[in-house]
């Protein structure tokens, strides 16, 4: 097994954890069955779940009688909080983040991704301000909810059904292969390192198994072709050996700022430190380091 299904695999497993996850959807495609498939893994492993339902009505049936079924409409976040923290179960699960706005999520969120009775908070989104900010340089909900993201599950539709439906689709009309149990996933996982690591599958939820595709275009995929792009620039050895790389990976860097927040930052900062011999003066404005 690869190296991205292995990392894929054991986070969906809750081997490994990632204390947000986020699953990102469109009209034409839910993420809903891998919300679904986490719940299944972590019930057939004996962990448990908790069921926070916006738009869900029932109950999802896991067949193990281990997940915890919370209807929100009608609850504040201070009880949904408290009602999570009553529960103590490891995964927790949200069915939509539409109906919350997007200045308001991060005061949802991350009281549950901090919270000691959870180690992995999966919820699904739709990419796009569902709610329009009240001030127009707020952030839209996709950007903060990336920015809180430690994983990223963006669902995309299978390639045999992209080419068929392109038309359908133009014209505003949701084609029959919409909301298939056979889609493309693109996984984002960041690393307290801050490295990201990340890969193109496949998913069947009939065969509850995600299929890496190497011919899939990531962001980081320049890494896999170092070697043949530096091939004939030099006598010298420039390329990456494999033990290298793994070494690589391990080094985690020391001024990034996702290593001081429990995993919640996903991009680095620079922390300056004043010492004794700074000149600094608080009145001039110009003075501030950031």
């Amino acid at each position: 097994m690869d190296q991205h299904s292995t990392v894929l695999n054991r986070l969906v497993s809750l081997k490994d954890t990632s204390p947000f996850v986020l699953l990102l959807d469109t009209p034409r495609q839910t993420a809903k069955p891998i919300l679904f498939e986490f719940a299944r893994r972590a019930t057939t492993a004996g962990h448990g779940a908790v069921f926070l339902a916006f738009e869900t009505a029932t109950v999802v049936d896991d067949g193990h009688g281990q997940v915890e079924f919370v209807g929100c409409n009608r609850l504040s976040f201070d009880q949904i909080h408290d009602c999570v923290r009553k529960l103590n179960r490891p995964l927790v699960l949200i069915d939509t983040l539409r109906f919350i706005p997007a200045a308001d999520l991060a005061r949802f969120l991350v009281p549950l991704i901090q919270s000691p009775a959870s180690s992995t908070l999966v919820a699904v989104a739709q990419p796009g301000p569902t709610v329009v900010p009240e001030r127009s340089f707020a952030p839209s909900a996709t950007t903060v909810l990336s920015y809180l993201a430690t994983t990223i599950f963006t669902v995309q539709p299978s390639d045999d059904d992209d080419d068929d439906d392109d038309d359908d689709e133009n014209d505003g009309v949701l084609p029959l292969s919409a909301n298939s149990a056979k889609f493309n996933v693109e996984f984002t996982h960041r690393r307290k390192s801050g490295r990201a690591v990340t890969g193109l599958f496949a998913f069947d939820y009939g065969a509850h198994a995600f299929t890496f595709k190497p011919a899939g275009k990531s962001r980081h995929a320049g890494d896999a072709n170092e070697h043949d792009l530096v091939r004939d620039l030099t006598t010298f050895n420039l390329g990456t050996t494999e033990k290298q790389k793994q070494a690589r990976e391990l080094v985690e860097l020391p001024y990034l700022q996702a290593q001081h927040t429990a995993g919640l930052a996903t991009t680095g900062a620079i922390v300056y430190q004043y010492e004794k011999e700074d000149d600094y003066d608080e009145e001039d404005p110009y003075e501030d380091p950031f």
